[in-house]
């Protein structure tokens, strides 16, 4: 599995750094959440990132259930980050979302590797939603 089939970039603010002089590690999990979101949008549109149109429709959207992060170096402005994302594996209510996050430079440089996972959720019920073939084959395009 090497694909890297979504990419995302942000630019790094200056109020997005701490006194260390170096980005804040909370902003590398708003910096996965957007690319996520993104991955999100690709596979089911903007009903996927909105509330309102979820519970119009079916009432199932995604839910993050766990995130993980490994810091691997600083991070400062002024530069960008190019977030590559990919799903990971697809389960029978869950799936896996995995990142790496690279320091725009001449020679991109590893800042952070990230991996999440996420449950897809009837909202009106509150009961877990079991992935039909539609929606895993959806999830696996972007694996």
């Amino acid at each position: 599995m090497k694909n890297w089939p979504l990419e995302t970039e942000i630019p790094i603010n200056w109020g997005d750094m701490d006194a260390f002089n170096h980005v804040n590690n909370i902003i590398f999990l708003r910096w996965c959440e957007t690319a996520r979101i993104e991955l999100f949008r690709k596979i089911w549109g903007d009903v996927a990132i909105n509330m309102v149109e979820i519970l119009n429709k079916d009432g199932v959207g995604p839910i993050l259930a766990n995130f993980n992060i490994n810091y691997k170096n600083p991070v400062s402005y002024p530069n960008s980050i190019l977030i590559k994302t990919r799903v990971s594996k697809v389960g029978n209510s869950s799936f896996g979302v995995e990142h790496i996050l690279y320091i725009k430079k001449k020679q991109p440089i590893i800042a952070a590797e990230a991996s999440s996972i996420v449950v897809m959720v009837n909202y009106k019920s509150g009961n877990k939603f079991i992935l039909d073939d539609q929606n895993k084959n959806m999830l696996y395009e972007f694996s």
